[in-house]
């Protein structure tokens, strides 16, 4: 009875924790406060002296929660993106073939931006480094 008794305590409690709402995100996020939910959507990129427009599309990645997946557009092709943000803090990794990484987004995200502005460097395949700014373009009405 007793052994019953802690099990039906166990799993209703284990039902509770798992079906309990992510706490509300803040309207306009500082730097540290941005996460996975502020990444996700499209995002447009200005990279100087590079061909444009650039644009990332991303969502929730299937596997590694809390990180973002999706793809980005260029003149010329497209490849599959991965990363996350943490601590206002942008790590991306872009790959062409989905093999090997062609590309790497190391970025800050501008305080004062609500989690809509990003600015770091972009590292192409050799190393070779560019400038960046991700932006996510206004909300539109529905």
């Amino acid at each position: 009875m007793t052994k019953t008794l802690i099990l039906t305590a166990f799993c209703a409690a284990m039902t509770s924790a798992c079906t309990t709402t992510p706490a509300p995100r803040p309207a306009c996020p500082t730097a540290l406060q941005m996460e996975q939910p502020e990444l996700l959507g499209r995002w447009q990129a200005d990279l100087p002296g590079l061909p444009g427009p650039v644009s990332l599309q991303l969502g929730p990645h299937p596997e590694w929660n809390g990180t973002v997946k999706g793809q980005i557009q260029r003149p010329g092709g497209s490849a599959i993106v991965v990363g996350d943000v943490d601590k206002g803090k942008l790590t991306m990794e872009e790959s062409a073939d989905g093999k090997k990484v062609s590309g790497t987004w190391l970025g800050e995200v501008v305080d004062g931006s609500c989690g809509r502005e990003i600015r770091g460097e972009w590292l192409d395949a050799n190393d070779n480094s560019h400038a960046f700014v991700m932006r996510k373009p206004p909300k539109t009405a529905e």
